[in-house]
């Protein structure tokens, strides 16, 4: 397991109004321990207190799903601008700070970078950009990735984090271990631009003081058990409770009570509301005592930060010496995901979509440092066929799969990236009609992945491993972990939260009543019984996958058929599979109506098993019900001569298939044939004929006796 301390553990609690009102921001967090204060102290007792300027590569790893979290290059360039003019003691608010501690304003004199080389020797923007659902999670596992902590400073973007906080650090007097060192931050509070909230550009700096050694100036009590027994070990810090405002007259804690804080001030002096690591809105300072700490601590050969800013370390990751900034010289990155659906106005995180529709894409690369990316899209199928736009909307109006290539060029080069199968479009007709048995034996075919997290886990037809050992489809979630990485024991899983879908082909179930679904699964989970967090959901549609409705959940330890350890890979045996069976209301709207599977897995997850996926019920159809189309003799013997009758004088498609789907004849009538007569050599049972006229299909039944 893990140890982290969670430096930062700010709880925030905003609130905005007009003509600025104050905003409220309340502190918890972990207290320095015994030992923690004793280091401390010998820090600062044989402080350099050196002032020269100490450059320090840092990358940031913005985990995201295509939402607003994966903030742009902007947002993050503009961190670092508030970053460094705070640790310069450049930012602008710095003058506004009041008696009597305008007098110990400390200037750590760090310059952070963004790294123009990774680890591996390649050119880099210091800019890692993860599609990952941990950007959801925002604990501990979140720190993926991670690069060398003693070369670089780790800083991870995500969309969430622990309940009730904007971020949280490691801190080296509390936790060296190497393989959880950084910081995760939510991205309202990584710089003033963007997603940011400007009230929060001060966080990041809160932040990296905590990665420095610095803890806060309040304890850690809920805010009305608070005491004045706590001290941050620095010697210029007032004893404080902890504020919720910005009121400058605050004054929680006696420091004549305390001996240390006296011996330095001689008087009681207010609380430092307007520290950096105070938990109140107006945070503009760093005192001289918490500067010759962060100082000390990354001259110190003890935490783990003595190699960043060294000469050698500088031009392996592409950051110095030099006093001026380097300029990244990498080629612009070229992923890119769909955005929305345009006809509805709604995010989409996956490309299936109705004829007709427009889908939108977004690249994920932000923007480049000289502003000069260029796009080139192809779009074979769609229109616009290419475009040159960021984010382009295009459509398409026939059914099928279609590929998308995207180019981004800026001065530094080119990146082209290819997805295949990206966009599906539905067309208005099902690939099956009425009752219907599918064990996947032979083929999956018209069923569909969505591999949402674009990760190694997604839904395929396997062969073997379904019930009998028959095929099925297998939703690989067995995870192993790398043992080259250093920190395989510690690496986080990144299959928590995941999610992955399978979705069916259309089926017309318009003429069928009492419809049952049914089908097998097996699930095999290392949860402990009654922890299990894991999801399977059953959902259907009636408009091509635009919307969902939820029809069947099996969650936590219900779901699970066979507990096994995370090392296995999960192979059910017979007695390891379970039937769910539940009916289905049909309606005339049912004539091309979906299905589908969305699993959200946990760390505990191994491989899920899908089969026998059965639509059971009663097709109300006559021989000439719907279109005098006639079919004699019905029932038919085998072998025998079948006669289709009452066509009409125009092109026909003539197919027919058994109740499992398989296609067993196929024929493109011509407009002169008005009866086929058909000699047949299909085994005992029922099938579906199925013509298509003119846009028009029509269907029968035909028993092979």
């Amino acid at each position: 397991m893990k140890s982290i301390f969670l430096g930062c553990g700010l709880l925030f609690t905003l609130s905005f109004t007009c003509f600025g009102q104050e905003s409220h921001l309340t502190c918890k967090h972990a207290d320095p321990n015994t030992e923690s204060l004793k280091q401390i102290k010998t820090l600062l007792a044989h402080s350099q207190k050196s002032t020269d300027l100490k450059i320090i590569p840092v990358v940031f790893h913005v985990l995201h799903q295509n939402g607003y979290e994966n903030i742009n290059d902007a947002q993050i360039w503009d961190a670092l601008v508030n970053l460094n003019a705070d640790f310069q003691r450049l930012n602008a608010d710095s003058t506004l700070i009041t008696a009597p501690f305008d007098t110990i304003k400390g200037k750590a004199n760090f310059e952070f970078r963004l790294a123009t080389i990774d680890p591996n020797g390649n050119p880099t923007t210091g800019i890692d950009r993860i599609f990952s659902v941990l950007t959801n999670v925002g604990d501990e596992t979140a720190m993926i990735n991670s690069w060398d902590s003693e070369k670089y400073v780790n800083i991870w973007v995500v969309r969430m984090t622990l309940p009730g906080l904007f971020g949280f650090t490691s801190n080296p007097l509390v936790s060296l271990n190497p393989c959880n060192q950084g910081i995760v931050i939510l991205n309202e509070s990584v710089g003033s631009i963007g997603t940011a909230n400007p009230a929060l550009k001060h966080l990041l700096t809160h932040e990296m003081g905590h990665y420095f050694g610095l803890f806060h100036t309040c304890g850690n009590q809920e805010l009305l058990a608070q005491t004045c027994n706590y001290s941050d070990g620095i010697f210029d810090t007032p004893i404080s409770k902890g504020n919720t405002s910005c009121n400058l007259n605050a004054n929680s804690c006696d420091d004549t009570d305390d001996a240390a804080s006296f011996a330095y001030w001689g008087f009681d002096p207010r609380d430092n509301i307007e520290n950096f690591m105070e938990s109140s809105y107006c945070q503009r300072m760093f005192t001289i005592g918490q500067v010759e700490l962060m100082r000390s601590v990354i001259e110190s050969p003890l935490y783990g930060r003595d190699q960043l800013w060294t000469t050698t370390n500088l031009i392996a990751t592409g950051t110095g010496p030099s006093p001026t900034p380097p300029v990244s010289e990498t080629a612009p990155h070229s992923n890119f995901s769909v955005w929305s659906n345009v006809n509805l106005g709604i995010p989409y995180t996956h490309g299936m979509i109705c004829a007709g529709e427009s889908i939108q894409f977004k690249t994920q690369n932000g923007l480049t440092p000289s502003g000069t990316t260029t796009y080139l899209w192809s779009f074979p199928g769609g229109t616009p066929s290419s475009d040159v736009i960021e984010n382009p909307v295009v459509t398409y109006a026939n059914p099928g799969y279609y590929q998308v290539t995207l180019t981004a060029t800026n001065p530094h080069g080119s990146t082209t990236t290819t997805k295949n199968a990206m966009i599906y479009v539905s067309g208005s007709w099902p690939e099956f009609t009425g009752p219907i048995v599918q064990n996947f034996d032979l083929s999956g075919d018209f069923w569909q992945n969505q591999n949402l997290q674009e990760d190694n886990g997604y839904f395929q037809r396997i062969a073997t491993s379904g019930t009998q050992n028959t095929g099925c489809f297998l939703l690989g979630n067995h995870y192993e972990a790398d043992t080259t990485e250093p920190c395989y024991l510690t690496d986080p899983m990144q299959i928590n939260q995941s999610r992955d879908n399978l979705i069916s082909p259309a089926f017309d179930l318009s003429h069928t009543t009492g419809v049952t679904i049914s089908f097998d699964y097996a699930y095999g989970s290392a949860a402990i019984p009654d922890s299990a967090t894991e999801v399977l959901k059953f959902y259907y549609s009636r408009d091509c996958g635009r919307t969902w409705i939820l029809k069947k959940t099996i969650a936590d330890s219900a779901l699970i058929t066979a507990f096994v350890p995370q090392s296995a890979n999960f192979i059910p045996a017979q007695n390891q599979w379970k039937q769910v069976s539940f009916p289905q209301t049909t309606m005339a709207a049912d004539t091309k109506t979906r299905f589908k599977f969305e699993f959200t897995a946990s760390n505990s997850s191994n491989n899920l098993y899908i089969d026998n996926f059965v639509i059971d019920g009663i097709l109300g159809i006559s021989d000439n019900e719907l279109s005098g189309i006639g079919v004699f003799p019905n029932p038919s013997q085998k072998g025998g001569t079948i006669t289709i009758s009452g066509l009409s004088n125009a092109k026909s498609d003539l197919r027919i298939s058994d109740l499992q789907g398989k296609r067993v004849y196929e024929k493109e009538l011509s407009s002169s044939e008005s009866e086929v007569q058909l000699t047949t050599d299909l085994k005992s049972g029922c099938y579906l004929v199925e013509i298509t006229q003119n846009g028009s299909k029509f269907l029968t039944r035909l028993i092979i006796e």
